[in-house]
């Protein structure tokens, strides 16, 4: 791959991540605002929300980070051989990243549904 194409890859996914983070993070909110002051006959459509928004913010981060692995992997020579590259390069650091953003992510949807009921 020449290094053009995987910038403007890099890029794409970069924009990709930042919309799904922003969708997540308003959508979060909304739901916290709405389970603080609604009143208790939702329970059960809240909680399904919660699962569900919880789902949306880990499996959409899961998937950048996927894509960030692939990049590193897919890198040009010229990028790999900077210092740059060989940080990025590591992929060990996007796992860590994966299962730090799901235990933060669930914790936060079990917060949410221990508030709700």
């Amino acid at each position: 791959m020449n290094e053009s194409t995987w910038i403007e890859l890099g890029n794409q996914n970069s924009e990709r991540m930042s919309r799904s983070q922003l969708t997540y993070f308003i959508s979060m909110s909304a739901l916290t605002a709405t389970i603080v002051f609604s009143g208790s006959g939702f329970a059960l459509l809240l909680s399904v929300a919660a699962v569900g928004i919880a789902l949306y913010g880990i499996l959409t981060f899961d998937a950048a980070q996927q894509a960030n692995i692939q990049m590193s992997q897919s890198m040009p020579e010229s990028v790999a051989s900077t210092p740059v590259g060989e940080a990025i390069g590591q992929v060990n650091q996007y796992q860590f990243y994966r299962a730090t953003n799901a235990l933060f992510t669930a914790g936060i949807a079990a917060i949410q549904i221990i508030a709700i009921n």
